[in-house]
């Protein structure tokens, strides 16, 4: 594979990467949002958890709240893993491009 494949692959899995920490940071957002509404919900009131087409009522809100909190983690530390993986391809395509420009002369 000469350079220019290769730069091209590496904006392939750069901008693969950057999507995928787009959808994640969402996830995250999305997710503390529930997780902040949940919390400000009235202890009275029912809970409900959407699982395909269902609602189901939940019966341990606290459950809840623990399960959304390690769902943010794990999103957390996997979007830590995509920003290292893009800065990583980020200097890969430099270094390419460098490569490109300094044969080309």
């Amino acid at each position: 594979m000469d350079n220019s494949e290769k730069l091209q692959a590496t904006l392939r899995d750069l901008q693969a990467t950057r999507q995928q920490s787009m959808t994640l940071s969402s996830q995250i957002k999305e997710f503390e949002v529930t997780l902040d509404a949940l919390n400000k919900q009235d202890a009275t009131k029912k809970v409900y958890r959407q699982i395909g087409a269902l609602l189901f009522e939940v019966e341990d809100k606290d459950e809840m709240k623990d399960q959304l909190i390690s769902s943010i983690e794990t999103l957390k530390e996997h979007l830590l893993l995509m920003e290292k993986q893009d800065k990583e391809l980020k200097q890969k395509y430099d270094l390419l491009v460098s490569e490109i420009e300094n044969s080309n002369e």
